[in-house]
């Protein structure tokens, strides 16, 4: 019995010696940076014309970035000059729905514009 306890505990201490750390600086997925176009989350930047952005800025502030995790790579925010004439549409949306607060919809009623 004490054989067998003695090699079930050599046997674990040998394969928790090839466990992966979690937070190894060796990680992959640890110098991935974040991109933010206009606070938008993307995966990549092939989408945006450069001749669109208006302004990058990056962040690598350790609190910001946890929210962020595994991707610590830093944080891009970019900001396009299409956002400029959104504007006037995203104003318009609010004005909306600004009155359709004013003019609840009753219970099971559907409005079409």
């Amino acid at each position: 019995m004490k054989k067998l306890l003695l090699v079930c505990f050599a046997c674990f201490f040998y394969l928790f010696s090839f466990a992966q750390k979690e937070n190894s600086k060796d990680s992959v997925s640890f110098n991935i940076p974040v991109y933010l176009v206009d606070g938008v989350e993307v995966l990549s930047l092939d989408s945006i014309s450069k001749d669109d952005i208006e302004s990058v800025d990056i962040v690598k502030d350790p609190k910001i970035l946890k929210y962020f995790y595994p991707r610590m790579g830093g944080l891009m925010l970019i900001k396009t000059k299409s956002q400029k004439q959104l504007r006037s549409i995203i104003q318009k949306y609010k004005e909306e729905l600004k009155k359709n607060k004013k003019h609840p919809t009753k219970k099971g009623e559907i409005r079409i514009r």
